[in-house]
């Protein structure tokens, strides 16, 4: 599959200055953490809920901090998961995660991954083959399952880098079901509001970047005429897996099918009733979080500005 002109106006994440090492930002980081976890605590009573942020936000240390490996890294990866995002691909995360795969990677779970979010945006928008599969690779090491994007939207170079890997593509019951969900949990990830709400925020802008670049890619490499959702996008990205992955290596699947047809894809066995996750709800919760942040540190800009101004006329 010929990528070059599909990624030739992949959007670069506004963000990358971020990149690094930087002490400032990592300390923001910290900041931005105990904020999301004082927020979350004061909007909601769910136990469960607390739990996932809390725990989200003590990753953010070495997400953010980390410097890039270097050498080659360890190819793991064992499962691809390439649904389109709201295919149940968080249920399908715990479902292999209970299967015995260990460090599955979902952008959306754990919450607060700010450092993989920018790495992938950057994946997506990089145009050289090479580059974009060194940087894959060090992204998913470690991992033996990718779900979502970026993995999604770099399949090609997936099969190739991994020529063992098993690919699942999960669906849901029809296009319109898809879209609906895709359209009702919450505010648009790609719309300039969130980005503009949540600019202060780490990760909105990463998230922002990145969606734009999926669906940028998707409509460019299936010929679409709009860069969104839509119907035509989620048949022609089911279409497109269906057509490069070889039939031996291919499981297509909805979660309402239940353990039986993914353990004899896999040879696992599992006897517990299937997990199934209220995806919808986990995102709209955290968008919720991230806007109500965003118009906090909107305002202390603000705060900001005019007490330099006062100060300036003061003088």
């Amino acid at each position: 599959m010929n990528r070059t002109t599909a990624s030739r106006s992949a959007h670069r994440p506004l963000d990358s200055h971020k990149v690094g090492n930087s002490n400032g930002y990592d300390l923001l980081v910290q900041i931005m953490a105990l904020l999301f976890d004082i927020s979350n605590r004061i909007l909601s009573s769910n136990e469960m809920t607390n739990l996932k942020l809390s725990r989200s936000a003590s990753l953010l240390s070495q997400t953010f901090s980390s410097p890039s490996p270097k050498g080659e890294p360890k190819k793991t990866i064992k499962v691809i998961v390439a649904g389109l995002p709201r295919t149940g691909t968080i249920s399908v995360k715990k479902a292999l995660g209970e299967l015995g795969y260990k460090n599955c990677f979902h952008l959306a779970e754990p919450l607060c991954q700010f450092g993989n979010l920018r790495r992938s945006a950057d994946i997506v928008g990089t145009e050289d083959s090479k580059s974009r599969r060194d940087k894959l690779a060090h992204l998913l090491e470690g991992h033996e399952v990718t779900l979502e994007v970026p993995g999604s939207a770099c399949l090609p170079d997936l099969l190739e880098m991994y020529p063992e890997a098993k690919v699942i593509l999960t669906q849901r019951t029809s296009a319109e079901v898809w879209l609906r969900s895709w359209r009702g949990f919450g505010i648009d990830l790609l719309s300039d509001f969130f980005r503009q709400v949540g600019y202060w925020v780490p990760g909105v802008v990463s998230a922002n970047d990145l969606y734009r670049g999926f669906m940028r890619l998707a409509a460019e490499r299936f010929g679409l005429p709009a860069p969104e959702p839509s119907i035509q996008m989620y048949h022609a990205h089911n279409d497109w897996v269906k057509r490069i992955v070889p039939s031996e290596r291919l499981l297509v699947f909805k979660c309402q099918d239940g353990w039986e047809p993914l353990c004899s894809f896999l040879g696992r066995r599992r006897a517990d009733d299937f997990p199934h996750c209220n995806e919808a709800g986990y995102l709209r919760y955290y968008k919720r979080v991230a806007m109500a942040l965003g118009f906090v540190l909107w305002l202390l800009v603000i705060a900001l500005v005019l007490f330099c101004l006062r100060l300036l006329n003061l003088k």
